[in-house]
């Protein structure tokens, strides 16, 4: 008479049956799908990271302005925050699988794939769009993106306006910025439908003071008491304000020329004008040992921006 197995040794076989027979190729496939999804958040993580990186190191060079910068990092912030939302539910979905092949938990191979595999899914389509919306951050960071002209020529002394000949010479010198804008955005129109840009015109003065009584001076002071609350301004105030009310009639040249440039183009890109005034400060790669009158400081400089809606 052949020996018994003895019950409790069937039992352990049918346990350790049962549990082989849970990790199918096709369960095995869901974690291995899982885990790749995984390294390719931590690969994009680190991608960011260089990112964030690349944009602070431009802002201080002074290749891009600050303000790009700073929506570059609130985008890195972003797609880190979501890129840990969606790493943890993959690290979840994982855990399931880990768990049904175990014989841990009661569920049907059918729902094991299907969460996986629509966890493996979500992650997918999020890093697509982070790789679309990071191509063009690069893109931009390896662009020219600052630029500076003399007033000179389209400015005559102690005026802020624009007479129609210096509109013409202003149109002339502008024209290659708002086109910087255009071109750039041309490259990515089959991956977005919009695009945000920006034009940062920033206006400097020399250090000669406004002479206290004449047109301009009255002008002035009167603009920083109604606008800027200054009761008393001193003569670095007024050339401040001077260089702002320059650096304004530029934008309006600026708006125009992109208005013109809009309707000949698709409405990818929407495009905003912001104004600084620096006054007396050094513009950026001029010496500080410039003199007060010198002409050289009498500049208005541009940084344009380009990035996906963030």
């Amino acid at each position: 008479m052949p020996k018994l197995i003895p019950i409790f040794l069937l039992a352990g076989l049918l346990l350790s049956l049962s549990g082989c027979s849970r990790n199918t190729v096709a369960v095995k496939r869901a974690s291995l799908a899982l885990q790749t999804a995984l390294q390719s958040q931590e690969s994009a993580n680190r991608a960011l990271d260089k990112l964030s990186e690349q944009a602070t190191k431009a802002e201080q060079e002074g290749k891009i302005a600050t303000s790009a910068n700073a929506e570059i990092q609130t985008y890195v912030s972003t797609e880190r925050t979501q890129l840990a939302t969606t790493a943890q539910k993959l690290q979840s979905q994982l855990e399931h699988v880990g768990a049904y092949s175990a014989g841990q938990i009661k569920a049907t191979e059918n729902e094991i794939i299907k969460n996986a595999n629509e966890a493996v899914t979500q992650s997918a389509a999020v890093m697509r769009i982070l790789e679309k919306k990071t191509e063009v951050i690069v893109d931009f960071l390896g662009s020219e993106t600052y630029s500076k002209s003399e007033i000179g020529a389209l400015f005559r002394p102690g005026e802020y306006h624009l007479i129609p000949e210096q509109v013409k010479e202003g149109q002339r010198l502008f024209r290659p910025i708002v086109e910087k804008l255009f071109t750039f955005a041309d490259k990515y129109k089959e991956s977005f439908k919009s695009l945000k840009g920006e034009i940062i015109v920033t206006g400097y003065s020399d250090a000669t003071p406004v002479e206290p009584g004449s047109r301009l001076y009255r002008d002035l002071v009167q603009h920083l008491q109604q606008q800027d609350n200054v009761a008393n301004p001193s003569s670095s105030d007024l050339n401040q304000k001077l260089s702002e009310l320059r650096a304004s009639a530029v934008k309006s040249l600026l708006e125009s020329l992109i208005d013109t440039k809009k309707q000949a183009n698709a409405n990818l890109l929407d495009i905003s004008v912001t104004v600084l005034g620096r006054g007396e400060a050094i513009p950026r790669g001029m010496s500080d040992r410039l003199a007060a009158n010198d002409r050289r400081r009498r500049v208005v400089t541009f940084y344009w921006v380009v990035l996906p809606t963030l």
